[in-house]
């Protein structure tokens, strides 16, 4: 009996062990068949895409330029002198035609005083002699009338010479504006502008009313840019001040270094409240289209440094060369023919799949 029990334990125990080896070698098979099959799934890549929708465009740009006085320069001597007289300093407002400063040239002066004694000599005389011509002309020779006559109108030529020479003693200002450098002191000497070859300037001086805008036009906006345009300019440092005005002037060539076209706007600033140097952001608007296919711009894909983007045909990835109109921050329009809106553009994932490859596409909520 116990002989009995004994076999009939051992042959369950046998029985039990067969069974759980049975199953274990079970589910590992079924492990692997989900493991193999994973594996083929996981060799075709998802990647999101959008449908291209009809929207409107008001495309605007910003460009950060700076403010610049309407004019500049610097002002020198007309004549050498000592600096006598200094009548302003920087910060100072001038009007045109006001004296900065007041040359002193003795040597001008004493050309001046010998000039005056020749010029009423040879007034005289050819007084004298025209005065005797024309009650003895048979006394007096014609010729020698004439020749006294040119004498005194040469030396009065000169003597209006040695004047202007004398007036460009006072440095006076060609137009309005403010002093923005002192460049000598009372005592110095100053060579004439003119005829030196480095001459010093007396004062700096600039027109800050109106101030003139100067802004770099990118290239790819030259075409979308003309004068009278409106912009609006926005200075940081001037907190809640914003200027409406319009476009001045443009250069008509670009930088060949920058690639940009220069574009200025005049401000009024009758305040004085804008300073040359000023950074400013100027809004320009450059067109408006109306229900024109868009994606977002994350569709854009730079390849080879041009524009693509790549889209889903029957499941496998296309890469077309994107023609590109207007845009901004989100959104750009396309203006592919064959670009539509039942298109699967690709916006997530462009950078794990390439073209010819098949994928997954899943549609993107907007």
């Amino acid at each position: 009996m116990k002989l009995f029990l004994r076999s009939a334990i051992y042959l369950g125990f046998l029985a039990s062990t067969i069974c759980f080896l049975g199953c274990n070698e079970k589910s590992d098979k079924v492990d692997t068949a989900a493991q193999e099959t994973l594996s083929e799934e996981g060799k075709t890549q998802s990647v999101q895409v959008v449908h291209p929708q009809k929207r409107s465009f008001l495309a605007e740009i910003l460009i950060t330029g700076t403010a610049q006085p309407n004019q500049n320069v610097v002002i020198y001597a007309r004549e050498s002198g000592y600096v006598e007289d200094i009548r302003k300093d920087i910060g100072d407002p001038i009007s045109k035609g006001e004296v900065i400063a007041v040359l002193s040239n003795p040597e001008l002066t004493r050309i001046y005083e010998e000039q005056s004694a020749q010029l009423e000599a040879k007034r005289t005389i050819y007084e004298r002699l025209k005065s005797t011509y024309e009650k003895t002309p048979s006394i007096t020779p014609l010729q020698i009338l004439d020749e006294a006559e040119a004498n005194y109108l040469s030396s009065k030529a000169r003597m209006g010479s040695i004047q202007d020479r004398i007036s460009f003693l006072q440095i006076k200002a060609p137009f309005s504006g403010v002093i923005t450098q002192r460049l000598v002191d009372h005592g110095a000497l100053v060579q004439n502008g003119l005829t030196e070859d480095n001459p010093q300037g007396i004062v700096e001086l600039q027109e800050i009313d109106p101030i003139r805008l100067k802004i770099p036009l990118p290239e790819c906006d030259v075409s979308a840019i003309q004068t009278e345009q409106q912009v609006s300019v926005v200075f940081p440092e001037l907190p809640g001040d914003t200027v409406f005005a319009k476009v001045s002037r443009i250069s008509g060539a670009l930088d060949p270094a920058s690639k940009t076209m220069r574009v200025e706007v005049d401000i009024k600033n009758s305040k004085g409240k804008i300073k040359p140097g000023m950074y400013a952001k100027a809004i320009m608007k450059i067109d408006r289209q109306e229900n024109v296919v868009s994606l977002p711009v994350t569709a854009q894909w730079i390849f080879q440094n041009e524009p693509f983007i790549l889209i889903v045909k029957d499941d496998v990835v296309e890469r077309i060369p994107l023609r590109k109109g207007l845009s901004n921050k989100d959104y750009m329009e396309v203006l592919n023919p064959e670009i539509t809106e039942e298109t699967m553009v690709i916006v997530q994932g462009k950078g794990l799949v390439t073209e010819g490859e098949k994928v997954l596409p899943i549609l993107k909520n907007e």
